[in-house]
């Protein structure tokens, strides 16, 4: 009898050893996903930032600024912009960037009123920095250190009417703001760690103290039992064999511990479950971007590796439907940012209504991206569609988006981009096609 309390006990330790090492594990992965899901929050609300940015900028007057034309309106204009996101949204610092060639940038527009980059003064070389350079926006993986202080920073590059790159608006934010915001994270994460291992000690001394307390009664019941048994034993020797009733009481006493630990094993299973809950509440909020309800840049980025892998297995089977919000800018400017960020709303309700069963991308401050699972006529269908809704919800004939179309080229096509690089040129020529009637029909009107 001793024997099965014993192993009663050794149960209740190895349950107990169990729950701090799953709950441990939990804390430490949930800190990871926490730490990861905040720093791409972050960076997508950078890139966001650096985007519109970007897109509100005349690439053609950046391209050929000079130190001596701070006077100049074309100056004056950027330089009000960027002044516009110092003021109102929360960073540390923007700017425009000047590729000198062979990885060396200098400032060029400085809006910081307290110690700004000088016209020409160098920039610190990062990897993100270079690749905005060749037209794709990017975002430190790692902070680096300069005289203002130490930073990650997203970056966007900025066109000319002839689609090359002009500039680069750069935006910062402190590393040590970030580390400090990972602490706060990592601190509470430990306390509800701690709180959760607490109840679920509690849960298991509780436990193991009514295992302790029913056992000793147990234990008496049998010794009492057992005192019974050997004076029947006596009387009866030859009809009852008492080794008989001792195994069957064995047996009764192995089916109440087991009882015990199945309660014990339901609560880890109902923490795991919790845990995992959170993890993918913290994992969905890092993949949505927050003002359309739409895909963010993370999740775009993430399907670009999947449709590059297909494509590497020869399994692709695509279309990319480009989009681009007309006139934002000048809505930003003449009617403020709430009205532009209304249009870019209405533009992704329109998007999910026309491709119900697609994935919607906003990768851009004004720029949209649908990966089409069709080809051929099927494709073709969901353009046109989507296309006859955007003229039917626009108002006074003025296009809200302009769109692009491709399909996948298993011949000529060796990765995404090559596909995605057509479906931006259509758009960009509808856009130049819209500005010209819409011109006209502007001038017409005056």
């Amino acid at each position: 009898m001793k024997k099965k309390f014993n192993q009663t006990s050794e149960i209740i330790i190895i349950v107990a050893v169990f729950l701090l090492i799953v709950n441990a594990t939990l804390g430490i992965v949930l800190t990871r996903q926490s730490c990861n899901a905040m720093r791409d929050l972050i960076e997508g609300r950078m890139l966001d930032i650096s985007n519109t940015a970007a897109s509100m900028l005349d690439g053609d007057v950046l391209r050929d600024l000079r130190a001596e034309d701070v006077d100049t309106p074309g100056y004056q204009a950027i330089l009000k912009t960027l002044t516009y996101y110092q003021d109102n949204i929360d960073l540390k610092y923007i700017y425009c960037i000047r590729d000198m060639g062979n990885g060396n940038f200098t400032f060029s527009v400085d809006p910081t009123v307290e110690d700004p980059g000088e016209f020409g003064e160098p920039i610190v070389y990062t990897d993100a920095l270079y690749a905005a350079s060749l037209g794709q926006a990017s975002v430190d993986d790692e902070p680096y250190t300069d005289s203002w202080g130490r930073f990650y920073s997203a970056y966007s590059p900025v066109y000319d009417s002839q689609r090359n790159v002009a500039g680069i608006v750069a935006v910062d934010f402190s590393a040590d703001w970030y580390d400090r915001q990972v602490s706060g994270q990592i601190r509470t994460i430990i306390i509800i760690t701690v709180l959760s291992l607490s109840f679920g000690l509690s849960i298991v001394l509780m436990i193991a103290s009514r295992s302790r307390k029913r056992n000793r009664s147990l234990m008496d019941e049998l010794n009492r039992l057992s005192d019974g048994i050997e004076v029947l034993a006596k009387e009866i020797s030859d009809e009852v064999n008492p080794e008989e009733i001792e195994l069957l009481h064995d047996t009764e006493t192995e089916s109440s511990s087991v009882d015990e630990v199945t309660v014990i094993g339901n609560k880890i299973r109902s923490l795991q479950t919790y845990m995992s809950l959170q993890i993918n509440h913290v994992r969905s909020k890092a993949y949505r971007d927050g003002l359309t309800g739409l895909e963010n840049r993370t999740a775009y980025n993430e399907c670009i590796e999947s449709l590059n892998r297909q494509i590497d297995n020869k399994s692709a089977e695509f279309s990319v439907a480009m989009f681009d919000v007309n006139d934002l800018k000048i809505i930003n400017d003449q009617k403020g940012h709430d009205k532009g960020d209304e249009e870019i709303i209405k533009a992704a309700d329109i998007l999910k209504e026309a491709f119900p069963d697609e994935r919607i991308f906003r990768i851009g401050g004004d720029e949209f991206v649908v990966i089409i699972s069709h080809h051929g006529d099927m494709a073709e269908k969901l353009m046109k569609d989507c296309e006859a809704l955007i003229l039917n919800k626009s108002a006074d004939h003025k296009q809200i988006m302009s769109s692009g179309y491709a399909e996948y080229d298993t011949i000529s096509d060796r990765t995404y981009q090559y596909t995605f690089n057509r479906a931006d040129q259509m758009m960009y020529e509808h856009k130049k096609i819209y500005h010209e009637t819409y011109d006209d029909r502007r001038r017409a009107s005056e």
